[in-house]
């Protein structure tokens, strides 16, 4: 799989040059080609959770390099749609995966979309930050303090890590994440005079028109192994 995006990308590369030189033969046969690619990649059903998380990128990678163009904007969102009908609920204990490619798996399917009923309903604390790094959406757990998860709604993500692990580490995860990429952040902090570790894990979030909402974060508690270490 990875190979044929890197030759889709090589092909691309070449076309946008041939396009910018008007070599009008070149161009045919690189469309050709692109568009054999192109059902290669996404017309591929596979078992293999590496191929479907490339698969997913390759996808969201190319809506957001033809953002600007109508035309492409549609058929891309068709295409990711094409895979969120394929994969999206399909059962995971058929695939002859390990546990951790299948547990990679079950979460990409499942912070895809959003879903505020089903984010709702997790056991596990997750927010939407938007791209302007404010929080537009909080589950009914609050891993904050806020003491509601009304409370979190408008805040500057900031506020709730700290500005210093905003500025110096989380803004560019997030930035990378608003670009379609997953991220994982871990950081410690002082609650009511104990250490607590909390590990962000950021996903891309779209809407259900495969509009880019804003970065996914569940947040956990970890073990704080320097404490264990140290016993």
């Amino acid at each position: 799989m990875k190979d044929l995006i890197e030759l889709f990308w090589l092909r691309y590369t070449e076309l946008q040059s041939a396009v910018g030189k008007n070599e009008s033969d070149k161009i045919a046969v690189l469309e050709r080609e692109l568009e054999l690619l192109l059902e290669r990649i996404v017309g591929r059903k596979t078992e293999s959770s590496e191929d479907i998380r490339e698969q997913f990128r390759f996808a969201i990678d190319l809506l957001n390099h033809e953002a600007e163009d109508l035309g492409c904007v549609q058929r891309n969102s068709e295409l990711l749609r094409t895979l969120v009908d394929r994969y999206v609920g399909m059962p995971l204990k058929a695939k002859v995966v390990g546990d951790e490619d299948e547990d990679t798996l079950a979460w990409h399917h499942r912070h895809l979309i959003l879903d505020e009923d089903m984010l709702n309903d997790l056991d596990e604390p997750v927010v939407i930050v938007s791209p302007g790094y404010r929080v537009s959406f909080a589950n009914a757990l609050d891993a904050f303090q806020r003491n509601a998860p009304e409370g979190l709604i408008g805040c500057h993500i900031a506020e709730l890590v700290g500005v210093h692990r905003f500025q110096n580490i989380l803004r560019e995860k997030l930035d990378n994440c608003f670009k379609g990429d997953t991220s994982k952040y871990t950081y410690a902090e002082d609650e009511n005079g104990r250490t607590v570790v909390k590990s962000l894990e950021m996903s891309p979030c779209y809407s259900s028109a495969y509009k880019l909402v804003g970065a996914m974060v569940v947040i956990r508690e970890i073990a704080d192994r320097r404490r264990r270490a140290a016993g």
